[in-house]
């Protein structure tokens, strides 16, 4: 008799505790926070990169860009403090002419919550204007394109050519340097996977890939294309091309010898030759800068 008592009680205490906290779960949210901002995030970066104009200009012709509607890559950077990052693009007839890094900051500084990061990709002279009180315009090519040595005759099947760029971009290495001497090495990380594919038939461009290289685990501070070039996949030839988003010093190899660098920027203005950055209050028009 004791000990069935005994069983009543603890089956009564159990469903009581069950209750009391099912009661506590209805009170709380039933969204997860982290998801929730991370959504209106997005939605604050798409409002803010829809309203920035792209033109690409060749000789006396001026081509508008388009925004592929959806971000290619998000990230975020513990090591930088960046809570929350969206990496887009624009394209002209197809291929890439502009990359921007839109990140969000974990700052105290409330005019340092956002960092606009916007580099060219094109093979001309790129023209940037937000909708407030900012515009850049290249100096020069943001990417010049050599040949691809030693390069395998490209498969007539799409997924196959996926297959080979991979295999060519793990032919390529890069190196970040940092300090005041450029003593500080560190060599970066390639993304396995393409940040964005591509072809174009107005260029002749059969089939490419931009890949990332990053010092700090997912951010996209070097970027590769490998690009397939002709009028048909017999005879067409591989190439590549490498530009920096970064103020780092940056060396990038092919089978261990150099084919590209760039010096460190730390200090300099943040108007560069072929990108440029600064951070805002808020993502959205109508915020003053600050750099």
């Amino acid at each position: 008799m004791k000990i069935q008592l005994g069983r009543l009680i603890v089956f009564l205490f159990t469903v009581v505790c069950t209750v009391e906290s099912l009661l506590v779960l209805a009170d709380e949210p039933t969204g997860d926070t982290t998801t929730v901002e991370r959504q209106a995030l997005l939605k604050e970066m798409r409002s803010a990169v829809a309203a920035i104009k792209v033109t690409e200009k060749v000789g006396v012709q001026i081509q508008p860009a388009k925004l592929m509607d959806e971000p290619i890559f998000r990230y975020s950077d513990e090591q930088r403090q960046i809570r929350d990052a969206t990496m887009w693009v624009w394209t002209v007839q197809g291929r890439p002419v502009s990359l921007m890094k839109l990140e969000r900051y974990g700052f105290s500084d409330p005019r340092r919550q956002w960092l606009f990061n916007v580099g060219s990709t094109s093979s001309a002279i790129l023209d940037v204007k937000w909708p407030f009180d900012r515009a850049f315009t290249s100096k020069k090519p943001g990417m010049t394109f050599q040949p691809l040595p030693d390069a395998l005759q490209a498969a007539e099947n799409k997924s196959a050519r996926l297959t080979q760029l991979k295999q060519l971009s793990r032919r390529f290495a890069a190196t970040m340097l940092g300090g005041v001497t450029n003593e500080t090495r560190s060599e970066m990380r390639l993304l396995p996977t393409p940040l964005y594919r591509y072809a174009s038939d107005a260029d002749e461009i059969l089939d490419g890939a931009l890949f990332g290289f990053s010092s700090t685990g997912t951010n996209p501070d070097a970027i590769l294309a490998i690009q397939l070039r002709g009028a048909e996949v017999k005879g067409a030839e591989w190439e590549f091309a490498v530009t920096g988003m970064t103020t780092g010093g940056l060396q990038v190899r092919l089978d261990e010898k150099q084919v590209w660098s760039q010096p460190l920027l730390v200090g300099q203005k943040p108007d560069f030759e072929t990108w440029t950055w600064f951070f805002s209050e808020r993502a959205v028009a109508g915020e003053k800068r600050v750099e």
